[in-house]
């Protein structure tokens, strides 16, 4: 091999291995972002699995605001609720179903209308709010409602607006689709465990007087201003006697009382005044 040759091949083989290196050199470009999932739908309000089945036990979270149905230590079925808000919490603690009324309607809460039948109060409560005179009361339903406290907290068909969050006045709320279900299949005795955040039975009891005798005063409050403010109108609308405004009256001599003024003898008829007769107009050519 000539000396010529020889450094070309020599020149060649150096100008591959440095392409060879800078290849090596050169950072490996990061792997794309992974695409975001599509956010799932969410499962439902409830599930049941226990066709032919009864259920034993009921165990609730307020703070997942969820049921859990069993037989025995099978979970037969879920279902979303709707417990009381911080402000009319619903008691933790052991319970049990002590009946069930399928058309059951609260005695406390539900709507007021006044005498003309219009909407005034769509959270009313006896014992704390006032009806306006002639007023009605209508009561929320509670069907198929399962007792579990003798003062009123039970499970009971309700709106659940926000899975997952508190909405009602302390009773336990259930969709309407499954609460039948659960009606049926549960009997009186059913034990019901209710877990979270909330006041044990005999803190819950306490703050419930403590509300009821707020509300007795606040009731007695609003019945003193109502009174008070159908007598200023009474008043203001009653004249003194010898009020100028008012009727006049007379002494009878035949019986002594006071008696009517005669009503003032009519004047003479008033002449009737007609339209004086229009006067036709003059032809006009064309």
């Amino acid at each position: 091999m000539t000396p010529t040759r020889l450094l070309k091949l020599t020149v060649k083989a150096s100008l591959l291995a440095c392409t060879l290196w800078l290849a090596s050199c050169k950072t490996t470009p990061p792997p794309p972002p992974p695409t975001p999932e599509v956010a799932k739908k969410p499962a439902g309000l409830f599930e049941w699995r226990g066709e032919g089945k009864s259920i034993t036990s009921v165990k609730i979270n307020v703070d997942e605001q969820k049921a859990r149905l069993y037989n025995g230590d099978e979970e037969i079925g879920w279902t979303y609720v709707a417990s009381g808000i911080t402000s009319f919490p619903t008691p933790t603690g052991e319970f049990k179903v002590l009946e069930k009324i399928a058309d059951k309607v609260s005695n406390l809460y539900g709507k007021g209308f006044d005498a003309a039948g219009k909407l005034v109060n769509s959270d009313f409560k006896q014992g704390r709010d006032l009806l306006p005179p002639g007023g009605s009361f209508e009561p929320a339903k509670m069907t198929y409602f399962m007792r579990l406290t003798g003062d009123g907290v039970g499970m009971h068909i309700g709106a659940i607006p926000r899975p997952g969050r508190r909405a009602s006045h302390g009773c336990i709320r259930l969709p309407s689709k499954f609460a039948g279900t659960i009606f049926k299949n549960i009997s009186v005795g059913t034990p019901v465990t209710i877990t979270g955040s909330g006041p044990d039975y005999a803190t819950y009891i306490k703050q419930s007087n403590q509300k009821a005798a707020a509300n007795a005063a606040k009731l007695a409050a609003a019945k003193k201003k109502a009174a008070e403010a159908a007598t200023a109108t009474t008043e203001a609308t009653t004249l003194a006697p010898g009020d100028p405004n008012g009727p006049a009256v007379t002494t009878s001599p035949a019986i002594g009382g006071p008696a009517l003024s005669p009503a003032p003898s009519p004047g003479p008829a008033l002449e009737e005044i007609k339209p004086a007769t229009p006067v036709p107009a003059a032809p006009t050519g064309n």
